[in-house]
């Protein structure tokens, strides 16, 4: 019997998160990361401050996540936006751009070209082309007695500032991953899930 499922989801918070990271990135070095705004007057920590925030904000969110997906909604970025605020200084233009942010992620995020496309996008090659199902469900050691989840989180780029480290059960993968590295993303998973990595 097998009681092995997949779970797999862009989640609000972490996209936020990435979306914050290139912002930033985009403002101080030019890079041309999504979105590439002008965020001078959004109140980010000063930048070893924003590192070291981002890096704990960011373990948060992958943990409450790890523990409960449920936990992650479309309203995650006010009922927890004392965490989310960390990120940005606590003066008044802290406050205004991080409220700016928010608006900003949720217009691109909850239209067509947010969520949506990136789920159905990941989807399509996850469960269709790389077969995600089959390969990961024959190559994990089971328990017979434990109903067994793999969540899979979808982050629409690349985590530069935190560690993209869930539970065992729990896999944060970019588009970047699996675009251009899909033929390793099943091994990838089922080592870690095998060694029950933390």
């Amino acid at each position: 019997m097998n009681n092995f499922t997949i779970k797999s989801f862009a989640p609000y918070s972490l996209n936020y998160l990435i979306y914050i990271q290139n912002a930033f990135i985009s403002n101080k070095d030019g890079a041309l990361k999504f979105p590439s705004l002008e965020t001078a007057h959004w109140g980010f920590l000063e930048e070893k401050l924003f590192f070291e925030s981002y890096k704990n904000v960011w373990a948060e969110m992958v943990r409450r996540i790890s523990l409960n997906p449920l936990t992650d909604n479309n309203g995650i970025l006010l009922t927890e936006q004392t965490l989310f605020r960390k990120l940005f200084k606590t003066d008044n233009q802290g406050e205004k751009g991080f409220e700016e942010s928010r608006k900003s992620f949720y217009a691109w995020f909850s239209s067509l070209t947010g969520q949506l496309t990136i789920e159905r996008a990941a989807d399509h090659i996850l469960y269709y082309e790389i077969n995600i199902y089959s390969k990961v469900s024959s190559t994990i050691f089971h328990h017979d007695k434990t109903n067994q989840e793999l969540l899979i989180s979808l982050i629409y780029d690349e985590c530069l500032f935190g560690v993209s480290k869930g539970d065992s059960w729990h896999s944060i993968i970019s588009l970047k991953d699996i675009f251009l590295e899909k033929k390793a993303l099943v091994s990838i998973i089922t080592e870690r899930w095998n060694k029950g990595e933390v």
